[in-house]
């Protein structure tokens, strides 16, 4: 797929963030390696360019993101069929992937100046309401797909079927905790209190119902009819053009003199221990960041077709015992989320 940014839309349709990528030299690294991995991709819609150009970037930025991410995990790319997104082999198991995210509405009530003015004020009332509508968006994404009924094609029957999903729907949704995305799919809540040590579990709570205003949305995800036809969901939050820009830096994908720091929280392995603080210069050719990063599989204890936890390598996973307990793999380095500064020489 060549020519990503050569321009095929009219102006007014340019998405912004693409305009971004073309015009900002701060975004020089992201905007080289995403042609890089456009170079490899086939356009099977026939029109990748054009959506990634205009109303379609953060759709496919994901799948650009998706790609490589199943890429470091070694597996070959089947070019055959036009749905799902991608149908991807490895070790002779065959596996289809369908790729959304929760995209921002013009008329969205959390707008970028209301969160702002929202969080200056430390307003609580709308935080509980940013992770409600969270929860929302997330589970009509998820119910979008599976009324699609991707596992009765011929080509999908019998194999595993995986959701992957992203938050986009608002510039603070990456930051928002995936303890929620766990607590809708699997419908268990976790209850913790900060101790003088750290954080102790409590107990496991069962979640029936998420609402958010007037809305009401089942919880428990892979209980819901149909859902046995899923194997697994991958999200992550972490697909974003901080991300690509970071990783072009890192593989010195740019001639422009840049500077690049990155702070977060992440994953600490002392038991008990809260999320550890985090930050560092982003230098190139001394890359510590890989694509798996932050991304998560969650298993579906439903399923009918399960898939291997061994076939996905330095990625988080969760699975339910059983006694319906949570099992799973951490990764030592698992960023929660993070913030990317970049500064340019004149």
């Amino acid at each position: 797929m060549k020519d990503i940014f050569k321009i095929i839309v009219s102006p007014e349709k340019l998405n912004k963030k693409f305009k971004l990528l073309l015009e900002s030299d701060l975004f020089d690294p992201a905007k080289n390696i995403i042609k890089n991995i456009a170079d490899l991709m086939n356009d099977k819609d026939g029109n990748f360019i054009e959506q990634f150009q205009s109303d379609g970037f953060d759709a496919r930025l994901w799948e650009l993101y998706l790609y490589v991410f199943f890429k470091e995990n070694d597996f070959e790319f089947i070019d055959d069929v036009d749905r799902p997104d991608f149908h991807i082999r490895r070790d002779n198991l065959d596996m289809f992937v369908e790729a959304s995210l929760s995209s921002e509405k013009k008329d969205d009530i959390f707008s970028k100046e209301f969160i702002q003015e929202s969080m200056a004020k430390k307003d609580l009332a709308v935080q509980t309401q940013l992770i409600e509508y969270y929860i929302m968006r997330m589970g009509s994404v998820l119910f979008s797909k599976l009324n699609k009924k991707y596992w009765e094609l011929d080509w999908v029957k019998g194999k595993p079927l995986i959701f992957a999903i992203a938050p986009s729907h608002n510039f603070l949704a990456n930051f928002l905790p995936d303890a929620k995305i766990i607590e809708y799919l699997y419908g268990i809540k976790k209850i913790v209190r900060v101790t003088d040590t750290g954080i102790e579990h409590v107990k496991d709570e069962i979640v029936t119902e998420h609402r958010f205003n007037e809305k009401v949305i089942p919880a428990n995800f892979f209980s819901q009819p149909h859902t046995e036809n899923i194997s697994a969901v991958i999200f992550t939050n972490n697909s974003d053009i901080h991300k690509f820009n970071r990783m072009g830096f890192q593989a010195n994908l740019t001639s422009k003199n840049l500077g690049m720091f990155r702070s977060g929280y992440k994953y600490d392995e002392t038991p008990g221990a809260p999320a550890q603080e985090f930050s560092y210069y982003v230098i190139p050719k001394q890359g510590i960041e890989n694509w798996c990063e932050s991304t998560s599989i969650f298993h579906n204890p439903n399923a009918k077709i399960k898939i291997d936890k061994s076939i996905f390598k330095h990625v988080r996973q969760f699975w339910l015992e059983e006694n319906n307990k949570f099992g799973g793999i951490m990764t030592n380095d698992f960023v929660y989320h993070s913030i990317t500064g970049v500064l340019g020489a004149g």
